[in-house]
């Protein structure tokens, strides 16, 4: 684990068992893994965690953190935003393998604590919450559909970026998929949320 210290070494921890869960599955969750992919003794990582637990929730919030990093701040025009958090989180998606699905799982919640699941369920609602939000503006500016409401247009766009990260993760471990650049991704998004054909645009 290298000289991280305090915190710094308590986000490496956070990291190594985000990792081990997004890239062998929950269950193979061990502190022996965790502790083997920093370097250390398992006995080494209670030196900065109680307990396993509160590793979990330190896990969970460093997860939240990275999700909520990539929605933009408001002012930007609504395109400009859905684009950015588009674009932001298919980035993420490429540094972190299997991070989004992770998040995304029922598995996961129900292998965290109570404080963690709260956190994770909190960073979702929050993606959904976000998109709506910025469909609606654009939509009152006639830039993407309104045949479809904007909190369901937003479940749509969770979908596709979801199936982009696994498609990213599967390509990069060489098992099929394919992965794309992130514009190649927002263009996708872009002709799904657009206006269909005989909307007028403002």
């Amino acid at each position: 684990m290298g000289r991280a210290r305090g915190p710094d070494r308590r986000q490496e921890i956070a990291d190594a068992i985000l990792e081990v869960m997004a890239r062998e599955g929950i269950g193979a969750l061990t502190m022996e893994r965790v502790s083997g992919a920093l370097g250390v003794t398992p006995g080494a990582l209670f030196r900065h965690f109680p307990s396993r637990a509160t590793m979990l929730n330190e896990a969970a919030l460093r997860a939240v953190a990275l999700l909520d990093a990539t929605v933009p701040p408001a002012g930007p025009p609504p395109l400009e935003r859905l684009q950015g958090f588009v674009e932001a989180r298919f980035r993420l998606a490429s540094r972190r393998l299997g991070l989004p699905q992770l998040v995304f799982s029922e598995q996961f919640g129900k292998a965290l604590p109570p404080e963690g699941a709260r956190a994770v369920r909190g960073a979702v609602l929050r993606t959904r919450d976000f998109l709506a939000s910025a469909l609606g503006d654009a939509a009152a500016r006639g830039e993407v559909r309104t045949d479809v409401p904007p909190s369901e247009l937003a479940i749509t766009v969770m979908g596709v970026l979801f199936v982009r990260a696994l498609l990213v993760t599967l390509a990069v471990r060489g098992t099929g998929g394919g992965g794309r650049e992130p514009g190649a991704t927002w263009s996708h998004v872009l002709r799904l949320i657009g206006p269909r054909p005989g909307e007028a645009v403002r």
